[in-house]
């Protein structure tokens, strides 16, 4: 507990791989000032019990860069695991095509279909983007 503050402090510090943001800059838009060197060794003896001080605190950062390097392999994981890959179409490739935006001239949308019949994929425009050949005569948006 006595170094809870330090472990908190090293946390807000990271940067987020998300936002490219720390929590520190995102919520007072700068970072902390600290200006201080851990490699530096000192003869001192009255210097030694900074040098120890500084020594600890580098490895409670550590301790607390791995923790939450390792916190987020394991939400990537869980999010990894629960997703489909997207399909990769190919043109020729026949697709059934989500009609809940598309206008018919049924009386009840509810009762409509809610896939249209298989269409053909003329090109990729993104990774989740298809150019398909659906006539002119049916109004999609």
């Amino acid at each position: 507990m006595d170094y809870l503050f330090q472990v908190e402090f090293a946390g807000n510090n990271q940067v987020s791989d998300t936002t490219s943001l720390s929590p520190f800059f995102a919520n007072l838009g700068y970072h902390p000032c600290y200006d201080f060197e851990l490699d530096i060794r000192v003869d001192a003896p009255e210097e030694r019990e900074a040098q120890t001080a500084a020594e600890r605190l580098e490895c409670i950062h550590e301790v607390g860069r791995a923790e939450i390097q390792y916190a987020q392999m394991q939400q990537a994981d869980g999010t990894d695991r629960q997703h489909m890959p997207t399909p990769a179409f190919q043109p020729g490739d026949l697709v059934w095509v989500d009609g809940r935006n598309w206008r018919t001239s049924h009386p009840s949308r509810k009762l409509e279909n809610k896939h249209h019949r298989p269409y053909r994929v003329i090109r990729t425009i993104g990774t989740h983007a298809y150019e398909l050949d659906i006539p002119a005569t049916i109004s999609k948006h």
